[in-house]
């Protein structure tokens, strides 16, 4: 005789590809001290359980009311070393939708969907963004840069650890591609997808293969104080760029699909 057994969970993560956006399938080592995590085969990360929510977690239809999520932190680690290690702040328990139940004589239920496809909700994993390791592959028709990024005035070059940088256009400062420096102050950014231009010189061709960029690097000087082994968060960095504790480094480029560029960003630390 088979047992049923219910559980509800509080939430789930999934990690995506920075280049791409697509879910990084196969899993990562995920730690968070108190929080009880397992991934499932398409790479979705269950938050089953974490310090004060055990009445939620033992029965499906919890006596208590649905609590308010807290924040709380993941360390991702990738074994097999295609993605950079990170950590990340992810929110449980996620809220769960009231189902109604379909209309009278219809075999669909569009308010049924469109609850289960609220973001907000425990049926629709948080993605975290994990970024690629400076030698990892990358498309054929990408345009790719391989940047260094390094401490100035420094003989011989030092790099400098887990800055953030991002590849804006210039036509309109949308953000290509984001990407984050090793332990060495190696990074790659990657931009998929780059197809001929509208040229806006008002001169010349109609339309142009390459286009203006700008790569700019991001470095918190306090991490030079951590310990080794040191695991970062981008978020920290991406969440408040117009901090004035960051420092940074530009430089203007043109881009073109399967094009790859070395670059050297020296910072002032």
């Amino acid at each position: 005789m088979n047992e049923q057994v219910d559980r509800r969970i509080l939430g789930a993560f999934v990690c995506v590809d920075s280049v791409t956006q697509e879910s990084v399938t196969y899993p990562m080592q995920a730690a968070a001290p108190h929080w009880a995590l397992k991934p499932n085969r398409s790479g979705i990360y269950v938050i089953f359980n974490g310090p004060g929510f055990s009445a939620q977690t033992g029965q499906f239809l919890p006596a208590t009311p649905w609590p308010s999520p807290v924040s709380f932190e993941v360390t991702l680690q990738d074994p097999n070393r295609r993605y950079l290690p990170r950590r990340a702040n992810v929110q449980a328990p996620q809220s769960v939708p009231d189902i109604p139940p379909p209309p009278a004589g219809s075999s669909t239920n569009p308010a049924a969907l469109a609850a289960l496809q609220n973001p907000a909700t425990v049926f629709d994993p948080q993605r975290v963004a994990v970024y690629r390791t400076p030698s990892a592959a990358v498309g054929p028709n990408w345009a790719s840069i391989h940047a260094s990024v390094t401490r100035l005035g420094s003989a011989p070059a030092q790099g400098l650890p887990w800055a953030v940088l991002r590849v804006t256009r210039n036509s309109d400062s949308s953000v290509l591609a984001v990407g984050v420096s090793d332990a060495s102050g190696e990074a790659l950014l990657a931009v998929p997808g780059l197809t001929l231009q509208a040229s806006n010189s008002g001169v010349g061709p109609v339309t142009v293969s390459t286009v203006a960029v700008t790569v700019t690097a991001y470095f918190d000087p306090a991490i030079l104080t951590q310990l080794p082994g040191w695991i970062p968060n981008p978020d920290d960095v991406l969440g408040n760029l117009a901090n004035p504790a960051l420092k940074s480094a530009s430089q203007v480029l043109q881009l073109s699909a399967g094009q790859q560029l070395p670059l050297s960003l020296a910072i002032s630390v």
